[in-house]
């Protein structure tokens, strides 16, 4: 009796730090978010979502500056603790074409003002790739220092045209 007694005090630690080590699955807030932004007549936006980087990007078309802004916040409101990219493309009725090459160019644009500012800060050796989308410039690769990863954003913060920077760079030492 003594011995399954001490078996069963031995056996209770084990488990429990066998649970606590246990990952329970992130909530996933893609669908939260997809629903909101039908409620709220946003049914054109698209929504993903990367769990492992904790963001939510929004996509599609709208055809207004203030739709975008709008599903940006029907997002930030639902997606907790998520970043949101929002990366929906306006393109106004009528001019859609024109709207798209005007982004692009942008987009364009933004990336090599940003592959500018990182060779005269001197960031270029480190390992930074970055892509705009619609106003969004997202950093992803290694730095060696936080420091170089904060320089990174404040870099693509004052490129001309950026409306947001989603700062996914990994720190290796």
């Amino acid at each position: 009796m003594k011995a399954n007694l001490w078996k069963s005090l031995l056996l209770v630690p084990a488990l429990l730090m066998a649970v606590a080590c246990t990952k329970a699955p992130s909530t996933s807030y893609k669908d939260v978010v997809k629903k909101a932004l039908e409620q709220s007549e946003l049914q054109d936006v698209t929504v993903s979502e990367d769990r492992d980087r904790n963001t939510i990007t929004l996509g599609g078309t709208v055809h207004s500056d203030d739709a975008k802004r709008q599903a940006g916040e029907v997002a930030k409101s639902v997606a907790g603790e998520r970043i949101v990219a929002n990366e929906v493309s306006i393109q106004p009725v009528g001019v859609e074409s024109e709207a798209k090459a005007i982004s692009s160019n942008l987009d364009d644009g933004i990336e090599k003002n940003y592959k500018a500012e990182l060779i005269a800060s001197r960031l270029d050796k480190e390992s930074i790739d970055f892509k705009a989308k619609n106003g969004v410039l997202t950093l992803t690769g290694n730095v060696k220092s936080a420091t170089q990863r904060q320089e990174a954003e404040k870099l693509a913060s004052a490129v001309p045209n950026v409306l947001q920077v989603v700062n996914q760079i990994d720190v290796k030492r």
